[in-house]
Order: C-alpha cells, then sequence, then structure tokens
C-alpha cells in the first residue's frame, strides 16, 4: 500500500490564516482544517493544492515552499479505499492571487460546497473561535503562527 499524502494550504492576510469546514467525507464532515487535499498519482503536491483551489474555491494558488514537519492524520479516508486509515499531513506556505480582492471578513474565497461548506479568515492570535478543528491542523495552525510572527519577510509578503 503506498503512503497516503495529503496537501494542506497555509495562507495568511492581515494576521488571519484561512480555513475551511468540512462537508465530506462523513468521517471528517463538520471539522475545520487547513484547506487542501489528498496528493494523486500523477500530481506533486503544489499540482494537488492548486486543483483544489481551482475545483473548490475558484481561484488560482501560488505554493511558496514547505514549511513545518509532516503530521499523522487519523480517519483518512482515502478516495481509492474503503476504509479508514491514516494519512500524512503536508503544510505548504502559499498565497492567493495579489490582484484579487477578497472581502475577508464574509470568509472570501467561498468553497463550492463540495469538499467544504463554509471559510473562515481566523486571527491567528485567536485560532479557537472556530470549532472543533482536525487535531492535526489545529496543532499546525498554532505551529504556523508561531512561524508567521517570527517570519518578517512573510509579513510583508501577505
Amino acid at each position: 500500500m503506498t503512503e497516503v499524502v495529503v496537501a494542506g494550504a497555509a495562507i495568511i492576510r492581515n494576521y488571519r490564516i484561512f480555513v475551511a469546514k468540512r462537508c465530506r467525507p462523513q468521517s471528517v464532515s463538520g471539522f475545520w482544517e487547513l484547506p487542501g487535499d489528498e496528493v494523486h498519482q500523477d500530481e506533486d503536491e503544489g499540482q494537488a493544492l492548486q486543483r483544489e483551489f481551482t475545483h473548490e474555491f475558484g481561484v488560482s494558488l501560488r505554493c511558496v515552499d514547505r514549511i513545518l514537519s509532516d503530521r499523522a492524520l487519523q480517519s483518512w479516508r482515502s478516495e481509492d479505499e474503503d476504509g479508514a486509515d491514516g494519512a500524512t499531513l503536508r503544510v505548504w506556505r502559499c498565497q492567493l492571487p495579489s490582484e484579487a480582492t477578497f472581502d475577508t471578513d464574509l470568509g472570501e474565497p467561498k468553497p463550492n460546497m463540495y469538499s467544504y461548506d463554509e471559510t473562515c479568515w481566523v486571527d491567528i492570535d485567536d485560532l479557537d473561535s472556530v470549532s472543533p478543528w482536525r487535531d492535526a491542523d489545529r496543532m499546525m495552525a498554532d505551529e504556523i503562527a508561531d512561524y508567521y510572527r517570527s517570519d518578517d519577510i512573510w509579513q510583508m509578503a501577505d
């Protein structure tokens, strides 16, 4: 059995991180997470994130670099498998198009309701303003916030 890798996007604008609430698959429905998707056999992690954002949010995405360490996801239901198994979450620092204007107070860009049913820009100092989180995503959101606070270049780029 090949390793299942899930790519997650860390997108921050004005000290707020973009998160989404899953509506499927059922095993993770209702949980907030870093938006992303399973990496298919014919693509790399950046391509998986670009595919997901184009399909789910109707917007292009630029992957800057991979950040943080891998994290285990429990009960990940792979599209190719019937059972619920684990997967590895890999987080990428990403940017939405600089020319795109989004109303972050309204949670834009909004999902098309295929994988996610709600989005939100959460203040990095108040990550628990949404819940429940998937455990691995909540821990990584803390690490992303710390990374962002200590990285002047990332702050200037958002």
